[in-house]
């Protein structure tokens, strides 16, 4: 977690910095780059503060370690199911949502709905069928 925290920190004050020189370059007239650059920055400082408060918090991991082996940091990551179809129906339902958003209203009614049936297919699949329990 140390290499994440120096990651996202000095990715921060890089982008602070070129957010700075932007503004320079552009006569603070420019009303995209700037804000965004600052964002950005304000983003990957904040994940690197959060991962540094959670070291704090947590203490050193496995990863940390020079002389880890990888089944060191073996934890139980939940439950996955490989075989699974609805997340490609999740991701067909909210690219067809988002095309509404952008070329037609009309569309994205389509979109909400088909994304109820396949968050009801994803969430149930293990209740009926080959894979229940």
């Amino acid at each position: 977690m140390k290499s994440s925290i120096v990651v996202f920190l000095v990715n921060a004050v890089f982008f602070f910095a070129v957010s700075v020189v932007y503004g320079f370059a552009t006569d603070w007239g420019e009303m995209v780059g700037f804000p965004a650059l600052l964002l950005t920055g304000g983003m990957s400082g904040m994940i690197g503060i959060y991962l540094w408060l959670t070291d704090r918090r947590v203490g050193r991991q496995p990863q940390d370690h020079e002389d880890a082996e990888i089944s060191d940091a073996d934890a139980d990551y939940g439950f996955f199911s490989p075989w699974s179809w609805w997340p490609i129906a999740c991701a067909g339902a909210a690219a067809v949502a988002f095309y509404g958003i952008a070329m037609g209203w009309w569309i994205f009614p389509f979109g909400a709905l088909l994304g109820i049936i396949a968050l009801v297919g994803l969430s149930y699949e293990h209740d009926r069928g080959d894979f229940a329990h």
